[in-house]
C-alpha cells in the first residue's frame, strides 16, 4: 500500500510537469483540463499517502480497533480537493467556449499526452495489484482518479485531433466541460464510500447472509441473533450471539465458538470476530 502511494505521488508529479509544459506551448483547454486533474491527483495522492501511513499502523491502547478509518478521512479530503478542481475547470471551460482561441503546436501536445497515457496505464496496473492484495479504500480512490485520467488523455487526444483537422475550437472547451462533470461524479462515489465507513454502515446483505450460513452450519448452533457488521480500513468487524444448549459446559461452548471463528476466517481472512454464546432456554428479541 505504501509503495503504491509513493508511486502515485511520483507519477502525478511528473504528469504535472509534462502537462504544464504542453499547456504553455499549445494553450489547449483540453490539456489544461488534464493539468488540473494531475494537480489534484498530486495533492490527493499526498493526502492518500498520509492516510495509508496512519491506516497501516497497528492498533494501540488508544485505538483498539486500529486506525483503518484514516483511509475514509483521507477519502473525504480527496473528494473536497477534486470538487474544487472540477469547479475551477468548469469555469475555465465555459469561459473558453464563450471566447474561443486558436491553439498552437498541437503535435507536441499530442506526443506529451501519449507519454502521460502510458505512465498512467502502468500506475493503474500496479494499483490494481495492490487492491487485490489489500482491498484498500485509499488505493481504490487513487485508482479511480487515474482511471479517469486514461479516459481524459484519450479525450485530450481526440479533442486536439478534431481541433487540428476540422479547425473547430469549440471542441476543446466542450471537452473541458465534460471532464469537469466526470470529476464531480468521481467525488460523489468517493465521498459516499468514505461516509459509509465513517458512519459504520452495515456490510452488504450478501456478506451478512454468508456469515449467518457459516454459523448455522455448525450442528450445535440452534440460532444466531444481533448480527452487526462494519468496515474499518482493510478490516471488517463482525459480532453476533449464538444460541447453544444451555446444559453445555463452558469448555464445550468455547470449542464451538472457536470452530465457528475458524470457518468464518477461512472464508473471510481479514474479519475481526466477537461471538457471544447464549443458553437456548433464554428468551430474547432479535435486533
Amino acid at each position: 500500500m505504501k509503495r503504491a502511494s509513493w508511486a502515485s505521488i511520483t507519477t502525478a508529479g511528473v504528469l504535472v510537469i509534462l502537462k504544464f509544459i504542453a499547456f504553455c506551448v499549445t494553450g489547449s483547454m483540453a490539456i489544461l483540463s488534464g493539468l488540473f486533474d494531475s494537480v489534484q491527483d498530486f495533492m490527493t495522492s499526498g493526502v492518500n499517502a498520509v492516510a495509508v501511513h496512519h491506516a497501516t499502523c497497528p492498533a494501540d491502547h488508544k485505538h483498539r480497533f486500529g486506525h483503518g478509518k484514516a483511509q475514509a478521512l483521507g477519502g473525504v479530503v480527496q473528494g473536497f480537493i477534486i470538487a474544487v478542481a472540477a469547479a475551477f475547470l468548469m469555469y475555465e471551460a465555459v469561459d473558453r467556449f464563450l471566447h474561443p482561441q486558436t491553439l498552437q503546436r498541437l503535435s507536441l501536445g499530442i506526443i506529451m499526452t501519449v507519454v502521460a497515457l502510458g505512465m498512467t496505464i502502468l500506475l493503474i496496473s500496479f494499483q490494481s495489484y495492490v487492491i487485490r492484495q489489500t482491498n484498500s479504500l485509499s488505493i481504490k480512490a487513487d485508482r479511480a482518479h487515474y482511471t479517469g485520467d486514461i479516459l481524459m488523455n484519450v479525450g485530450i487526444l481526440c479533442s486536439m485531433l478534431v481541433t487540428y483537422f476540422l479547425d473547430w475550437p469549440y471542441m476543446d472547451a466542450l471537452f473541458g466541460i465534460a471532464v469537469s462533470l466526470y470529476l464531480f461524479f468521481v467525488v460523489y462515489r468517493i465521498v459516499i464510500e468514505a461516509f459509509a465507513m465513517l458512519m459504520d454502515t452495515e456490510m452488504p446483505e450478501a456478506f451478512r447472509h454468508q456469515i449467518k450460513q457459516i454459523a448455522l452450519a455448525c450442528p450445535d448452533v440452534r440460532a444466531i441473533r444481533d448480527l452487526k457488521t462494519r468496515q474499518s480500513g482493510n478490516n471488517t468487524f463482525v459480532q453476533f450471539c449464538v444460541r447453544l444448549d444451555q446444559h453445555l459446559t463452558l469448555a464445550k461452548a468455547h470449542q464451538i465458538i472457536d470452530a465457528i471463528e475458524e470457518h468464518i476466517r477461512h472464508r473471510f481472512p481479514d474479519v475481526e470476530l466477537i461471538i457471544h454464546p447464549e443458553p437456548d432456554g433464554e428468551v430474547f428479541h432479535d435486533h
